[in-house]
């Protein structure tokens, strides 16, 4: 398993300074955000090209990229309209693409019947039209993928190239047991965000409610060789940088 470093621990930083931070924290892998952070590689200063030079002279392999949802929706008027969010996605996607990803991370609408169809017909949609890529769909609070339920309605109606993003931190704040949620998805699992939390409150890795050793186990004996991405969002215990070393070292422990 390869471990991550998540820019949520700087949302504030721009792309430049996300990469020293990258750096200097010990990792060698970046995840990168369309929107939510300001290191998004869609910026008024930045080109495809430029990014990728940036990540090739820092050494650095970018590994992943979270797009906007799947909400069926248009987000200025909050129109139901599948079309036009699809192709908002169509268009993430093939920036995703042209930095040289195969596998893009996203997530879904509201917690409707309608969002729910949306997200099985859109998923369908864009995986027959890029058949070059693959899809992880993340779960989150008021999410339409929320809880192990929503991914076992939703699941066996995709392509087997979408695959499930475990977020740690969202199944704390939703108060979703992580380790019955893992088992029964084991085998779907493509993507991993790490977050430690007391309740919804991020906290240093290992002083929180997350199983850490019992997840990593589970997830070497489903042979799952993919990403652990350390998120370190709202961290109010330290400075970015030592944070970051340190939940680094306590996951690299665990791994190894």
């Amino acid at each position: 398993m390869q471990l991550v470093f998540s820019p949520t621990i700087c949302p504030d930083l721009l792309l430049p300074d996300v990469i020293d931070l990258t750096k200097a924290a010990g990792f060698s892998r970046l995840e990168l955000f369309r929107a939510h952070t300001k290191s998004t590689p869609v910026h008024d200063n930045w080109s495809v090209p430029m990014v990728r030079d940036a990540l090739a002279d820092a050494g650095l392999a970018l590994t992943s990229l979270n797009i906007r949802y799947l909400t069926g929706r248009k987000a200025d008027s909050d129109e139901h309209n599948l079309a036009y969010n699809l192709r908002q996605l169509e268009w993430d996607i093939h920036l995703g693409r042209a930095l040289g990803l195969s596998t893009i991370n996203t997530k879904g609408g509201e917690r409707t019947d309608e969002a729910l169809a949306d997200l099985i017909e859109g998923v369908n949609t864009l995986l027959n039209k890029i058949p070059d890529i693959s899809l992880n769909l993340g779960n989150q609070k008021d999410n339409r993928l929320q809880t192990l339920a929503d991914y076992q309605a939703v699941m066996p109606e995709l392509s087997t190239r979408a695959r499930v993003l475990l977020d740690t931190g969202h199944l704390l704040t939703a108060d979703e047991p992580i380790m019955p949620f893992a088992e029964a998805l084991a085998d779907r699992i493509g993507h991993v965000h790490l977050r430690d939390q007391k309740g919804d409150k991020p906290v240093p890795f290992g002083t929180g409610d997350l199983p850490f050793a019992e997840l990593i186990t589970l997830l070497k004996d489903s042979h799952y060789d993919g990403l652990l991405v350390i998120e370190l969002e709202e961290v109010d215990w330290a400075e970015p940088l030592p944070a970051a070393i340190a939940a680094r070292e306590y996951v690299e422990g665990l791994v190894d």
